[in-house]
């Protein structure tokens, strides 16, 4: 036998020599759904977990997520669960006939041109002959993604500087530095981050220079936050997350703050924070680092969460397979 790639059957795996693309397969689920009247993933998991209660299954075997549920209709995808595939089309009101045609259209659609060889015809039930499949979404463009970032770079100097002319005691020039993080990965939010206090040089002086190491940290944080430990699938997780940014960019910005600057930078808004927990705690370091961790709590949740919503309003191709609710929103239900 040849060496070759696994690939996931239902119930046991086999070699393949070629790597069987399951796009077809996801975008057939979708047209399945649309036509059974576009039930949300949450009632398709009802009805799987229902199903199973039926044939006997405990209550914690039947149990289905809805993410998982809906990641059996994201394209892209090198493994799938046939079991899992099987339930869904029969939520759906199809069989396993349906979803034996399918596997053998990925199948004959990823084979060379000079497999020729002794081919088994498969039968296709006439109703897959009727399912519009839907192109995937293409991939972003390498311009969008440089334009996005462009963008984010500027968020971060405008949110600096609508609290430098208001003297709020916040930050808020991380909003762009969490949208591409997250939208584009952590070091692509990196980049954001460290583009926004060099160029911050400019209105700020250089004293924004060593705060670019915050603003790298606070990208890495969200970005494999995310894209690795996957803390954005809920709210929840994401409150988490952004928490986790907050006092990860304390811990580097208070020795920054306290050894090169004093212990605050002039002419922001938390300067009566620190000097009120100052003179309650007589001690410099402690009362910059009790302050900082309370304004950067409430600059990250704010930045976190305004970024979540901005990219639920990117284009599809951008935010499309992204492990983050609301990444779909107006799709996933």
């Amino acid at each position: 036998m040849k060496a070759g790639r696994t690939v996931e059957t239902s119930e046991t795996q086999v070699d393949s020599p070629h790597r069987v693309t399951w796009d077809l397969l996801a975008t057939e689920l979708q047209s399945l759904r649309r036509s059974a009247g576009d039930p949300s993933y949450a009632e398709i998991a009802r009805r799987i977990s229902e199903r199973r209660l039926g044939d006997g299954a405990t209550e914690h075997a039947a149990r289905v997520a809805r993410t998982t549920v809906y990641d059996a209709f994201r394209t892209g995808r090198a493994r799938v669960n046939l079991g899992l595939v099987r339930e869904i089309a029969s939520a759906l009101g199809a069989d396993d006939a349906l979803v034996d045609g399918w596997v053998a259209r990925c199948r004959e659609d990823d084979r060379p041109a000079e497999a020729t060889g002794v081919s088994v015809p498969v039968a296709v039930p006439a109703e897959a002959a009727t399912i519009d499949v839907p192109e995937p979404a293409p991939p972003p463009a390498r311009r969008h993604v440089l334009l996005l970032m462009l963008a984010c770079v500027a968020v971060n100097l405008l949110g600096r500087s609508f609290v430098d002319l208001f003297h709020l005691p916040i930050f808020l020039d991380m909003v762009g530095t969490a949208i591409a993080a997250i939208a584009l990965g952590p070091w692509r939010g990196a980049a954001v981050g460290l583009a926004t206090n060099l160029i911050g040089v400019l209105p700020s002086g250089a004293e924004s220079i060593p705060f670019a190491a915050v603003n790298v940290l606070g990208a890495l944080v969200w970005g494999y936050g995310v894209h690795r430990f996957r803390l954005g699938l809920t709210l929840a997780r994401f409150f988490l997350l952004s928490v986790l940014a907050a006092v990860a960019c304390s811990l580097v910005a208070v020795p920054i703050l306290v050894f090169l600057y004093g212990g605050f930078t002039s002419g922001h808004g938390d300067e009566h924070i620190v000097a009120t927990f100052l003179e309650l705690t007589q001690q410099l370091y402690l009362a910059v680092s009790v302050s900082n961790l309370l304004v950067s709590m409430a600059d990250k949740l704010i930045s976190g969460f305004v970024a979540l919503v901005a990219i639920s309003a990117l284009p599809l191709a951008m935010r499309a397979g992204l492990p983050l609710v609301l990444a779909d929103a107006g799709d996933r239900r």
